[in-house]
């Protein structure tokens, strides 16, 4: 069953309003806040007159009627529960010194901390904490204003007042009591917070980013579109430099950009794929006699013969590389050996013995009798240049 009066009815109805708010609070009051107090309060009396908000119904903007409750709850009459949506929750008209019991001495800074935590109030317990901070913990009260703005900023505007305490006793421990040092120290810890700061934590280097740093950093981000999670997973790529620095990891993240790989996930996959091109360098290096470890350059001019559906398969180049191991420069051999059998199309192990086999008996002829020979002797020992390597990659791209 559900009885009440209509619209029209309830508009003719009667708001009781406590004398005491009329003498001890009014007076002190603009006029938007005392319609606003009024008009909630009809609304707590007869709730269905809150179908039509205070905002419309007063014709005032909606940060006005926040900005009015602000007011009132700073005087004890409303507790904001809500910002958004707001809801307010009226309570009973004390004498002011019942609610707003404030130190004269505290309450310019108490009005201070309300602007600043609006629409959030401190409640009586709270700001026994609040005064805490100011003489127990001999902090100056511009710094009280500026950690509490500081743990809000961490926690949101609701941070327990717990929380509050905690991090003042730390503040005071380190010596942090003035406003000068309380903004130097939420400097830096945003310093501490920034990207940046997370590369040099990856590479072990124990101290805060320079300016420049954080512009580089701030410029792979928004210029190339990298976030924190890829660029830390491009960082590995320079574990085998000489020097970790950001001017090597923007070369790096460079190359990534211009292949469209920007996500953490493709550079992962990435340099999983170099990691296997590299351990597939090293067992051609051991094929062919060779203690070193290949290069990075080794490794590119490796893989030109490896890449594409017309690429030389593995197998084929580690039965090279074996043949290779006498040769005075077995490496330069081995790449005039693969260059020769990508020409020819050679795929498979049987098709590359046979090579093998035709090689030895035009050298080594059945009739003749003399010394063995290098089967790869014909072949030249030359190096491959960055323009040799676009020259092998047009021609599979010719073959093709």
């Amino acid at each position: 069953m559900n009885i009440h009066f209509s619209p029209e009815a309830q508009k003719r109805e009667q708001t009781p309003v406590d004398n005491l708010f009329f003498s001890e609070f009014m007076p002190d009051a603009d006029g938007e806040a005392v319609k606003v107090y009024l008009y909630g309060l009809m609304q707590c009396r007869y709730p269905s007159m809150g179908d039509v908000a205070i905002s419309e119904a007063l014709n005032l903007p909606e940060g006005a009627v926040l900005a009015a409750f602000v007011y009132w709850q700073s005087k004890g009459l409303v507790r904001i529960l809500k910002d958004e949506p707001l809801e307010v929750e009226y309570l009973t008209v004390e004498q002011p010194a019942a609610t707003t019991a404030v130190p004269m001495k505290y309450r310019p800074f108490v009005r201070a901390l309300n602007e600043l935590t609006a629409p959030r109030q401190f409640n009586m317990r709270e700001l026994g904490h609040i005064y805490d901070c100011l003489e127990v913990f001999h902090l100056e009260e511009k710094t009280v204003l500026e950690l509490v703005s500081h743990c809000m900023e961490e926690k949101g505007r609701r941070v327990s007042i717990q929380y509050i305490s905690t991090v003042a006793k730390s503040w005071a421990d380190a010596g942090i009591i003035t406003y000068e040092q309380a903004r130097d120290y939420i400097a830096n810890a945003m310093v501490r917070k920034h990207g940046a700061a997370a590369v040099l934590r990856r590479w072990n280097k124990r101290r805060l980013p320079t300016l420049d740093e954080m512009t580089m950093y701030d410029r792979w981000v928004r210029d190339w579109g990298f976030d924190d999670e890829a660029i830390l997973a491009a960082c590995p790529r320079l574990t085998s430099t000489s020097s970790l620095s950001f001017e090597a990891l923007g070369d790096r993240l460079r190359e990534l950009y211009e292949q469209n790989k920007v996500k953490a996930a493709d550079i992962q996959a990435d340099s999983e794929s170099i990691s296997d091109e590299k351990e597939f360098a090293r067992m051609v290096f051991a094929r062919m006699g060779k203690v070193s470890t290949p290069t990075r350059d080794d490794v590119r001019q490796l893989s030109v013969f490896l890449e594409g559906p017309e690429g030389l398969p593995r197998e084929v180049v580690l039965l090279a590389a074996e043949e290779c191991a006498d040769a005075e420069r077995p490496f330069g051999k081995l790449k005039s050996v693969l260059k020769d059998w990508t020409e020819r199309r050679i795929r498979t192990v049987e098709e590359a013995q046979k090579a093998l086999t035709e090689r030895k008996e035009t050298i080594y002829p059945e009739n003749r009798r003399r010394k063995r020979r290098d089967p790869f002797a014909n072949y030249a020992e030359t190096g491959v240049s960055h323009v040799n390597l676009d020259d092998i990659a047009l021609t599979l791209d010719d073959e093709l």
